[in-house]
């Protein structure tokens, strides 16, 4: 692809912000979209600094209407659209037994049902073209469940399920569906990630933990290259072997995750 039109939802901070600062290299056209303005705003100065074009679209991905705007504004833009990172998420994290249920469902909402809606949104003009790219973030934690993360590993294995029978469902049609599930990331997740996103010299240490700018350097290459399914770091794709194989085994080991 030369000059592609790529979508980032969740483009205000974390991997999508990072993935566009490193896209941005390429000379790509980025349609940055999230709900907090000025963080887009500024994630787009950085875009253009590095040599891309830009488009910030407000864009709250549990609501259709927002959804279908940010599509109608990018083909006035550009008149295509090349790559959806279906990327927006939010954690959920604690006892089931202790979780508010309307948060429950904005987490199902946001992380699995708005992935489904952009990919609908988009999945015309990419027939259309008869080319294109939706990759979906999801997580480790999307292939091997942790206690304490019910709600989030529950979309999360969504995500994955979708995507890859969307992937098969497109087979030939010249659209590439991938998945792609980091482990740990700087990012605002939760408070110990979020800790590390500061820098804060205090945050509690995670194991596997990966520099933002490494998960970035990934995705951007998927974008380039679709693969069904990316799992990063590489070490972990033993602990997914693990649990699907000696799920007993797994029960043992997710402590240390």
């Amino acid at each position: 692809m030369e000059n592609p039109v790529i979508i980032i939802t969740g483009a205000s901070s974390g991997i999508g912000a990072a993935t566009a600062r490193r896209l941005a290299r390429e000379g790509v056209r980025l349609t940055l979209a999230a709900r907090r303005q000025d963080r887009l705003e500024s994630v787009s100065k950085e875009v253009k600094s590095l040599g891309s074009e830009s488009l910030v679209v407000r864009t709250d991905v549990t609501l259709r209407d927002d959804i279908y705007h940010m599509v109608q504004a990018i083909l006035e833009r550009w008149g295509r659209i090349d790559v959806l990172l279906n990327n927006a998420g939010m954690g959920n994290y604690g006892k089931l037994v202790e979780l508010d249920l309307d948060r429950v469902r904005t987490n199902i909402n946001i992380n699995l049902v708005a992935m489904i809606e952009c990919a609908q949104a988009v999945l015309p003009i990419m027939l259309k073209q008869k080319s294109g790219h939706i990759i979906h973030t999801s997580s480790m934690v999307g292939l091997v469940a942790l206690p304490d993360l019910t709600i989030y590993c529950a979309s999360k294995f969504g995500v994955f399920g979708f995507s890859d029978s969307l992937r098969r469902e497109l087979r030939n049609t010249g659209v590439h569906v991938s998945t792609f599930c980091p482990g740990y990331t700087p990012s605002e997740l939760t408070p110990t990630l979020k800790a590390h996103a500061e820098g804060r010299p205090d945050a509690p240490r995670v194991l596997g933990l990966m520099p933002i700018e490494y998960v970035a350097d990934q995705l951007a290459h998927l974008t380039y290259h679709p693969r069904r399914l990316v799992i990063i770091p590489k070490s972990w794709r033993l602990l997914v072997l693990v649990a699907y194989l000696f799920p007993g085994i797994a029960d043992l080991l997710v402590d240390k995750f």
